[in-house]
């Protein structure tokens, strides 16, 4: 059972460093290829969080080949990180101008899944030595 335990453990650990380090890549990728503008805030989106708890999404307008869009984050906050009127960097998809995303943020989020997963790994190796040695029992 000790093994089983240790075995689930660096297998999610290392889920998470996987889809961690895909999603630094992806943003890198994003903003390597992708157009920088600068956009408005105009609105926020309400929507549910944890216990009920109300997120605001920022509506944003932007303005691309003389275009313009208008396009809800898909990160909310409570509080806003914005108010009306804000300017806000937004990345455009060249190849798609009315695909957009708020620039910056995953960092934090790649980082912190790729340390959630280590540690889950750490775990499992720990758990294994402990039920190997017959420390765990």
């Amino acid at each position: 059972m000790e093994y089983v335990l240790a075995a689930m453990f660096a297998a999610g650990g290392t889920l998470f460093v996987v889809l961690g380090y895909a999603n630094f890549v992806a943003e890198r990728r994003k903003r390597a290829e992708w157009a920088a503008v600068e956009g408005t805030v105009i609105d926020f989106s309400e929507q549910a969080g944890d216990k009920g708890k109300t997120l605001y999404a920022p509506i944003y307008r932007y303005t691309h080949d003389g275009l313009e869009y208008t396009a809800t984050s898909k990160v909310a906050s409570r509080p806003p990180d914005f108010r009306v009127g804000d300017p806000i960097a937004i990345l455009v998809n060249p190849a798609q101008t009315n695909e957009s995303d708020v620039a910056g943020g995953t960092g934090l989020l790649s980082a912190v899944m790729i340390g959630m997963g280590l540690l889950a790994i750490a775990l499992g190796l720990l758990f294994g030595w402990a039920a190997y040695t017959g420390r765990l029992t």
